[in-house]
């Protein structure tokens, strides 16, 4: 009977506290898509709130008056609001590339928005099974991001060759001698690299015309040629931050930052095709989409 009553009461409480989730643009379409996986799969009644036209004056008004006991922030701007104006509260967060850079003090967790490295290069030798050896661009942002791929590449027998940009060398950059040792590239989101667009044209040019394919990390890469997306699903990871809420299992969790559970990979046969690439067409079934 008294285990009844705790259960109970440890029900009433969790149902008691207040949800808030502060998206950072609803109009953005990985932030809506997360919002609207989080409600279909969250079992407690809940508030929302789109910051993309608030100033900081009125977003810290609005946390200070409404004083949630957890916040779901979608987006960085939205997290960096919350650590700043609720830090003492639950905060979890999702749709945050580099989240590592992020203030991790106090309760906070979430669910990265970067695929498991080993998964993006188990897909990619699934498809194209032949290639051993697979370029790198990265900077001083994504240089933890390039050691997971190399750390992980090995199990795979493929062997990683990055390389290094800075803001000051980036523009002066032919790429031409990485292109020239390697077999495909990976295009990581590195600021550095995607902060001129003549940058990215000239990665996928040179590689057009090596007949190498690049494996990107979003569906917009498709526009320059990329014959492989691998990109993380918005809905599930509003899902597992649900999930997450429900259960109370990240207080059981040593890990406050999950990988996300949902893959999307597009396959652009077309450009494969076109630059004569061999690929093994029995991995149709991992593929979501196909551009022919």
């Amino acid at each position: 009977m008294r285990l009844l009553i705790l259960i109970l009461i440890v029900t009433l409480l969790l149902q008691a506290e207040e949800i808030l989730v502060i998206n950072s643009n609803a109009k953005i379409e990985k932030y809506k898509e997360a919002e609207a996986g989080f409600r279909k799969s969250i079992n407690r009644a809940f508030k929302t709130l789109d910051i993309a036209d608030m100033k900081s004056s009125e977003v810290k008004e609005y946390l200070n008056t409404e004083n949630p006991d957890i916040a779901y922030a979608i987006g960085s701007k939205a997290y960096q609001y919350a650590n700043m104006f609720i830090p003492n509260k639950k905060i979890f967060f999702s749709s945050i590339m580099n989240w590592k850079k992020l203030n991790m003090s106090g309760e906070r967790f979430g669910i990265s928005h970067d695929l498991h490295s080993e998964m993006q290069l188990m897909l990619i030798k699934l498809i194209f099974s032949d290639i051993k050896t697979i370029g790198i661009i990265y900077s001083k942002h994504t240089q933890d991001v390039m050691q997971e791929f190399k750390k992980n590449s090995k199990n795979l027998r493929i062997k990683i060759l990055p390389k290094q940009v800075s803001k000051d060398s980036i523009s002066d950059e032919n790429f031409v001698d990485i292109l020239s040792k390697t077999e495909a590239m990976i295009v990581l989101p590195d600021p550095i690299l995607l902060s001129d667009d003549k940058i990215v044209k000239k990665i996928f040019k040179l590689s057009k015309e090596q007949k190498k394919p690049v494996f990107a990390y979003h569906k917009s890469f498709i526009k320059y040629g990329a014959a492989l997306v691998t990109s993380v699903d918005n809905q599930t990871i509003g899902r597992q931050v649900a999930t997450m809420i429900n259960s109370s299992t990240y207080k059981d969790v040593s890990n406050k930052v999950l990988h996300p559970a949902g893959t999307k990979v597009i396959f652009n046969k077309k450009v494969v095709i076109e630059q004569g690439i061999k690929f093994d067409s029995y991995a149709a079934s991992i593929i979501t989409e196909v551009i022919e």
